[in-house]
């Protein structure tokens, strides 16, 4: 559905749907709103199908812009859109992909339409929490409680708008849809502690991204303000303009040494544990199975 709805678009814009649609990531989002959706006997409405697709193509959206933000040559395999066609055709075509987002969305909220502000709701976390890393960059002093209401808008809200709205579609009560919102908040903070962590463990051909990014454009993460509190002459060399390769490489290495990594994993393994935990008191078996067989991916892959 997301293929054969990027591509069923106008000739000014396919080209581009076109290269988008070549590569293609994880889908987590839409796997935890369709097993949110799927009740007893397994079975998925369609317009859980739906508000999978329009999600995916939400989270589409937001990673053209932050290509463009943040000058990205990469993303899942290939070159950035903003890479391959131009700054401003991205931001073009990523506002274009928020448009068929909410188009779809529209076309099943009349069944939910007392929810519709919960899709809003995550797009304005999202947005705010862009901009809140973005006013962050290069910040030293940037504290973990500070860095987890970053993750916390740009992340966990699309997690958990995914869990909420596959339980709002399988008509649960507003109690179990929130939890299960809250089982895909504290799924997305250990995905994104994950994720930074990575940064500063793997290559190109691991994460399919550009290497070392985070330091590169000077966004500071966990791994980097647990080692500011061990060693915080770290500090005078972030604060420094453009570093050069050698000297991230040289950060890079400090931050492991001193347990930047290691520090910033214990807190992922508490949000693992936690969304385990809420996992398996839900009653459904079959749901209990995939969702913890999709926190398990998580947990691997970025481990």
């Amino acid at each position: 559905m997301i293929k054969e709805t990027l591509l069923d678009t106008d000739e000014l814009i396919l080209e581009m749907m076109e290269h988008l649609t070549s590569g293609s990531g994880k889908n987590l989002r839409a796997m935890l709103l369709l097993a949110s959706a799927m009740d007893r006997d397994g079975f998925v409405p369609r317009d859980a199908v739906i508000a999978g697709a329009a999600v995916e193509i939400l989270h589409l959206a937001t990673l053209v812009h932050d290509d463009v933000i943040d000058e990205a040559e990469i993303r899942r395999g290939h070159a950035s859109l903003q890479k391959q066609f131009g700054k401003k055709e991205a931001v073009i075509c990523g506002d274009y992909l928020f448009c068929i987002s909410l188009a779809m969305v529209a076309e099943i909220s009349n069944h939910y339409s007392q929810k519709l502000n919960v899709y809003t709701q995550a797009m304005t976390k999202i947005c705010l929490g862009e901009l809140r890393q973005f006013k962050h960059n290069s910040d030293t002093e940037l504290s973990v409680m500070n860095y987890l209401k970053i993750i916390a808008g740009k992340t966990s809200a699309l997690f958990s708008l995914a869990m909420y709205s596959g339980a709002i579609i399988n008509e649960c009560s507003d109690k179990e849809a929130r939890f299960m919102g809250r089982i895909g908040y504290n799924m997305g903070m250990a995905f994104q502690i994950l994720d930074d962590c990575a940064d500063y463990e793997s290559d190109v051909a691991a994460t399919k991204k550009t290497v070392k990014h985070d330091l590169a454009e000077e966004v500071v993460t966990l791994p980097l303000i647990y080692a500011f509190l061990k060693k915080p002459e770290l500090k005078h060399h972030i604060r420094r303009q453009q570093l050069s390769p050698g000297e991230i490489n040289e950060i890079i290495a400090e931050v492991v040494k001193v347990g930047g990594v290691s520090m910033a994993r214990d807190v992922a393994e508490k949000y693992y544990l936690k969304t385990k935990k809420m996992i398996n008191t839900l009653t459904e078996d079959n749901k209990k199975l995939l969702m913890n067989e999709i926190l398990g991916r998580i947990w691997k892959v970025e481990n």
